[in-house]
């Protein structure tokens, strides 16, 4: 008798496992573990976005509600110009009647992630694309899951050697990989200036919570296409880019 309720004690925490595992990794799922050494899950999806593969909403750095139109005019901290900011400004030649202030990640209040999903998520540093680019195996595509999506496919790295690794446009991947691994799918959504939307479909930029240091009118994102993926481009942080959630609990 003893052996038995054993056994089915074990069942059940191995069935409990797998679903936690299938929770955390399918694309109905909330994030996705990717093995990297922070211990981080990445969201499945865009912030607004209903599906992987949808672009979702865009947003100006710093600020936790979509608009229409992306210039420094409309921009939440600033007031009309890049010279005139009123947060997140470590040089007096960019603050408004000299202001500066110490603050070069966004605070909770200022991530759209955290005002959207709770307080369990954030939008990743640039620390965490740096780890994203280095610890994952990335892939393009030009149709994810058939929908006609351009994007990468970033996956659990299998060994050390994929680890980094970048399969472009004219690439062939691993057959080793497929869909039914960890992965998640960053859609190439471009971005938005004024009104308009530029490079969707051939460009991805993703913001980071983190400020470019050397001139605080840009903040870090991390851009990509078909032929490169450099996480820390720096761009006005009055732009209007999608977001790639991160949880850290």
């Amino acid at each position: 008798m003893r052996n038995r309720l054993l056994k089915s004690f074990a069942l059940f925490a191995l069935l409990a496992a797998v679903f936690a595992s299938y929770a955390d990794n399918n694309d109905n799922g909330d994030v996705v573990d990717l093995g990297l050494p922070s211990g981080v899950k990445w969201a499945t999806s865009n912030v607004g976005a209903a599906n992987p593969w949808d672009y979702g909403d865009y947003y100006a750095w710093g600020e936790t509600q979509t608009k229409d139109f992306f210039r420094w005019e409309t921009y939440k901290y600033c007031n009309g110009m890049d010279t005139i900011l009123s947060k997140y400004c470590n040089d007096a030649e960019y603050g408004s009647g000299g202001f500066t202030d110490t603050l070069t990640t966004l605070e909770a209040a200022d991530d759209v992630a955290t005002a959207v999903l709770g307080s369990d998520y954030s939008m990743p540093t640039i620390a965490d694309w740096y780890e994203l680019g280095r610890q994952c195996y990335w892939v393009w595509t030009e149709n994810y899951k058939n929908h006609n999506v351009s994007g990468y496919l970033v996956y659990k790295a299998k060994s050390a050697a994929d680890k980094g690794a970048k399969v472009f446009s004219d690439g062939k991947p691993s057959r080793s990989y497929s869909l039914k691994d960890a992965h998640i799918f960053l859609p190439a959504a471009g971005s938005r200036c004024t009104s308009d939307l530029g490079g969707s479909g051939s460009n991805g930029d993703y913001w980071s919570a983190s400020l470019n240091e050397d001139g605080p009118s840009n903040a870090r994102y991390c851009g990509f296409n078909g032929n490169r993926v450099n996480p820390s481009f720096s761009g006005n942080r009055c732009y209007g880019l999608p977001v790639r959630p991160v949880r850290r609990k």
